[in-house]
Parts: C-alpha cells; sequence; structure tokens
C-alpha cells in the first residue's frame, strides 16, 4: 500500500481522487484537503507501522450524500468521536456507527462504501492488509497464537463485521491515539494500537455484537421520508401517516431512523425545524411570528418554548445577540 492510498485508480464517480483538491506532507503524515463542492474539512493519514495506516477524518458535507469508494483487499476499523457513520458491506447490509463506537469489517470488494448521514463526522480509521498485520504482530510480539488469523477468523464468524458500541476500553485507547502533538507521537501509537489487538485477539473477549443493520431499501426507503418530512416543515407528518404511505411498519421505520440519524423522528424534526429557524433568524430580516411559521409552529409561545430547548434561549435574544455581534 503507498503512501496514496486515498488517491487509488477508480471507475467510480465518488472516488477520493475526485473529491481531493489538493495534499501537503507533514513529517510522516500527508493532509488531504478536500474540494468544497464535495465537503469542508480534511483528512489527515500517518504510517504508525509498516503499512498500518491511522488516518483521522473532520469533514462537514456539501451535498446530500456521498460514497467514496474505499480499496478491496484491506482490513478496517473506525472508531467514532462525534457524527454518524453508515457503512455498506458486500452482504448488501448497512451498519450505523455513532459517538464512541467502534466497527471492524473486511473490504474484499468495490461494493463496500460509506456516508454521514447527519452530514458531519470526526472520527478515525486504521487500515491494514492481512500481511503488514501479520508483520506488525510478529514484530511486537514474541507469540505464535497473536496472529491475524484469530481475528479474521472471529470476523468470517461474524458476517465479516464486528461492532463494539460505546464501549470504555476501547474510547480510551482510541483518545490516547489522538493525541497528535505528543513528543513520542507515533511511538505512543503503535503501543495503543498493539493493546488494541490484544483486545480484539482475545479469545474470552464478550464483543457486543450488533445486530443494527438494516437492507438497503429500507434504508433507501427511511431516507425518502426524512427528505419529505424535512422539504415540508409546513406539514406535520406523523409515523401513523409515514407508515401508511410507505407501506412499512411502525417498528421498523422507527428502528431504522434512529441507527440513520442518531435520534428519533420526531426528537430529529424538532431540532431540524428549530435549526432552519435559527437560520434564518441570523441570516433574514422576518418577523419571528413569521419564521415560526415557516417551520412548522402556528403558535408562537410554543415555537418559543420548542427554540429555548434546542438553543438554550428564546428566539429574541438569539437574534439580538447574532446581531449585536455583526454590527461590533
Amino acid at each position: 500500500m503507498d503512501n496514496n492510498f486515498f488517491l487509488e485508480d477508480t471507475k467510480y464517480s465518488n472516488s477520493y481522487r475526485d473529491m481531493i483538491e489538493r495534499t501537503e506532507v507533514i513529517n510522516d503524515g500527508i493532509i488531504y484537503y478536500y474540494n468544497k463542492n464535495y465537503m469542508i474539512g480534511k483528512t489527515i493519514q500517518y504510517q504508525i507501522f509498516d503499512g498500518i495506516w491511522m488516518v483521522f477524518h473532520d469533514l462537514t458535507l456539501n451535498k446530500p450524500e456521498l460514497y467514496p469508494m474505499e480499496r478491496d483487499g484491506i482490513i478496517q476499523m473506525n472508531y467514532c468521536i462525534c457524527g454518524r457513520c453508515e457503512l455498506h458491506y458486500k452482504n448488501s447490509k448497512v451498519y450505523y456507527i455513532g459517538q464512541g463506537d467502534f466497527i471492524i469489517g473486511l473490504l474484499k470488494n468495490k461494493h463496500y462504501k460509506h456516508n454521514f448521514p447527519l452530514g458531519h463526522y470526526t472520527g478515525i480509521s486504521i487500515i491494514a492488509t492481512k500481511k503488514k498485520l501479520d508483520f506488525f504482530l510478529q514484530k511486537m510480539f514474541d507469540n505464535p497464537k497473536i496472529i491475524s488469523k484469530v481475528l479474521f477468523d472471529k470476523l468470517k464468524e461474524n458476517r465479516e463485521y464486528i461492532a463494539m458500541i460505546n464501549q470504555t476500553e476501547i474510547a480510551m485507547i482510541f483518545q490516547d491515539m489522538s493525541l497528535t502533538n505528543h513528543a513520542f507521537f507515533k511511538e505512543k501509537c503503535i503501543i495503543k494500537f498493539a493493546e488494541l489487538m490484544l483486545i480484539l485477539l482475545d479469545h474470552d473477549m464478550e464483543y457486543q455484537i450488533s445486530g443494527r443493520y438494516f437492507d438497503k431499501r429500507t434504508v433507501n426507503k427511511v431516507k425518502q421520508i426524512k427528505k419529505e418530512a424535512t422539504c415540508n416543515l409546513d406539514e406535520h407528518l406523523t409515523i401513523n401517516h409515514i407508515t401508511e404511505k410507505y407501506e412499512v411498519s411502525e417498528k421498523l421505520f422507527a428502528e431504522c431512523f434512529k441507527e440513520i440519524y442518531g435520534n428519533t423522528y420526531y426528537a430529529y424534526m424538532k431540532e431540524f425545524r428549530i435549526k432552519k429557524a435559527a437560520d434564518l433568524l441570523q441570516n433574514t430580516d422576518y418577523k419571528i411570528a413569521d419564521i415560526a411559521l415557516m417551520v412548522g409552529y402556528q403558535n408562537a409561545s410554543k415555537f418559543s418554548k420548542a427554540f429555548a430547548d434546542i438553543m438554550c434561549m428564546n428566539p429574541i435574544t438569539y437574534r439580538s445577540i447574532h446581531w449585536e455581534a455583526v454590527l461590533e
């Protein structure tokens, strides 16, 4: 795997080659700056050991969805710091990880891809091949039982992925690996990655195998519902209306929506309405009563209460603080 593994040739339109505007080499790392037509933010990759790459992502999308394709034949580990990541594996199932979650999977063909349904994502990935992983383990441990086959066998037993949901032990490892200003950053990452591998290889480890996956057809249907609901804020689509119109069970819709967007349907829509209102308060001179109607609130007092619930202040105060800042 060469230093520019993001830039491999691919026939897919949303490849990293299309999205990356420029790169910058820093010490042992490479920074990828993205084309703002796709997203704002950057990715930094470090080779912490021969063939073992650690990748930091801090991204905000400028398009509704992006599905950059990954190189196949590798093992990839993802830890979510903030946001949500949607992962498509080769078995046509879709999985989600949120803040504090960790997932490891085998990328065997071009069907693997990922997306960020909340529009932003901060996280860490570790990428390697089986050969490089074994080389790492041999160098770190003088123990014939510590080999990648143990991990690969576990993955094969579990649909070729393992998800560990919000586990403190994993979170602490990645917190330590995030300290890029540490004097011995690379060495610290090597130690922490070795610690992570011992956890993953431990036969007695009771994994929290995620059953939170959905078929792509259901995911696409739920995304269409969310699009309709957010484009028509003056209408209040109830779950009962949704399930009848889209022929999906209430239970399946509720579970899938929460997995994709990290919140219940009603909580998500409340926050979406209020953030839309906040944007209108900042960038227009519409009356507050008119903005309330535009985001689906017929009652001004209910709008003010909902706004305070989300933004921790009422709409009048929010607007006045913004305009004071503009005038300074």
